[in-house]
């Protein structure tokens, strides 16, 4: 299924050739000035390259793409580019030079000399790994460019010079021109006009022998500006009137040839276009019937993961209802112990208040026999220890309370330790809701000596009181 899936598109070989047709095509049209077609170009070839897994073709894409996008773009994406285009590159040191050269050239053009100076440092370390002077060439004339826009008018001539020596011991005449213009340059900004006279001559004198008669400033035609502004200064307008029209004639030409070359590029993008459409129906043939098998599949694929889907539900569902009863079951068995042990409890909780209570019914009984005879005191004693053993009845009765109560007198002694002896009886007394008779009977005290008792204990206890 995942080979169906993955056919939809071109194979990668397709993708590779596309990609790699897609860059040289877009570096013909940035080389005739037609960034817009340019960056369309470099786009798809970035396209087909990451789906041909074509890292190399890939980096050499964003690479282009930052520079059609130039030094007025935003930086986040122009750097995101660049370095993106650095690691792709691998092992290629010459061409990841003239990547961090840009960064550099983008960053200087910025005024952010500092990092400017960091990617060169970077772009130079690359160039020594590379081993081509070509590319130390490029550094080193980015250097003296960064110094120059700087202000570091030393350090820019320290690596101009150091350009030229990578030349010696044969210079080229297109080498010494620039050399002796920019560095010119640099002596006008410093101040010294004897130098700077001495490159401009150096100069004048390459660019006259390269062009006796004047009529081919083909390859010097830019130099002629820098020469018509030296003889102004020199004070010679004849000269300067025709280098400035050897400037201007060599602008036009080179427009002209720009606009050629343009025609020429239209013609063979025109035919390249031809070639590459009848590619292109041949893969859409081909992708139009991968896609429809595909399309089949996904269906039959589809239909299996509902049925699969569904069925997990379901398989789920009854998980969790068997879970849910057997919960339920074991919350039933556990509530009927639970019931089953309170009923025990409250049944012997009233055993024993209710043997209480008859062994009080039984001494109130014999009170009332035994207090009419004049030996009341002794009999009651008597009464007192056989039917409670060693305690009174009041002992006993704590008894009681403890067990059915625990913790209850300690906790009633803690909050309310100003209750006296006979307030303290009385709110025990009240959790078996006896009458203010019986609560009088048993205290041995009369119905209204009750009623001032319970009133001090609520007075005292406040909101707690029972």
């Amino acid at each position: 299924m995942l080979l169906v899936f993955s056919a939809c598109g071109p194979n990668p070989q397709e993708a590779r050739q596309a990609a790699q047709d897609a860059l040289e095509q877009g570096k013909v049209q940035q080389d005739s000035g037609n960034s817009s077609e340019a960056m369309r170009l470099f786009k798809e070839a970035e396209h087909f390259g990451l789906l041909a897994d074509d890292t190399l073709t890939v980096a050499h894409a964003r690479f282009n793409i930052a520079k059609c996008l130039g030094v007025f773009s935003d930086e986040k994406e122009f750097v995101s580019l660049l370095k993106a285009a650095d690691e792709g590159l691998g092992d290629d040191y010459t061409e990841r030079v003239k990547v961090m050269t840009v960064l550099g050239d983008y960053y200087q053009f910025h005024r952010q000399f500092d990092s400017a100076e960091f990617y060169l440092n970077r772009a130079m370390d690359y160039a020594e790994r590379s081993g081509t002077i070509e590319a130390k060439r490029w550094v080193l004339s980015a250097f003296h460019v960064k110094c120059f826009n700087a202000k570091d008018l030393e350090k820019s001539g320290d690596y101009l010079r150091q350009f030229l020596h990578t030349y010696l011991p044969e210079v080229s005449d297109s080498v010494l021109m620039y050399y002796y213009h920019d560095m010119g340059n640099i002596y006008y900004k410093m101040g010294n006009m004897d130098s700077m006279a001495y490159c401009y001559g150096q100069l004048e004198e390459i660019v006259t022998r390269l062009n006796p008669d004047g009529c081919n400033p083909v390859d010097t035609w830019y130099y002629y500006g820098t020469l018509a502004n030296f003889a102004e200064m020199r004070g010679d307008y004849e000269k300067a009137c025709e280098y400035r029209y050897q400037y201007d004639k060599g602008d036009v030409h080179r427009y002209l040839e720009e606009r050629e070359n343009n025609l020429a590029l239209i013609s063979q993008k025109y035919d390249t276009a031809v070639m590459q459409n009848e590619l292109n129906e041949k893969i859409i043939h081909k992708q139009r019937v991968i896609i429809l098998i595909s399309g089949l599949a996904v269906l039959v694929l589809v239909a299996f993961l509902i049925s699969q889907v569904r069925l997990a539900r379901r398989r789920k569902r009854e998980a969790e209802i068997n879970a849910e009863l057997f919960h339920f079951k074991q919350q039933n068995k556990a509530l009927a112990q639970k019931d089953a042990e309170h009923e025990q409890l409250q049944q012997n909780y009233a055993d024993r208040l209710s043997e209480a209570l008859e062994k009080e019914q039984q001494v109130m009984l014999f009170l009332d026999i035994y207090l009419k005879n004049d030996k009341k005191v002794h009999l009651l004693k008597d009464l007192e220890a056989s039917v409670y053993g060693d305690k009174d009845h009041w002992e006993a009765m704590l008894g009681v309370v403890d067990q059915l109560y625990p913790d209850l007198m300690a906790t009633l002694q803690q909050k309310y330790p100003d209750l006296e002896e006979d307030e303290r009886k009385s709110y025990i007394l009240s959790y078996f809701k006896l009458s203010r008779q019986e609560e009088a009977d048993y205290l041995g005290t009369t119905v209204n000596m009750v009623d001032k008792i319970r009133g001090r204990r609520r007075k005292k206890m406040g909101q707690d009181m029972l």
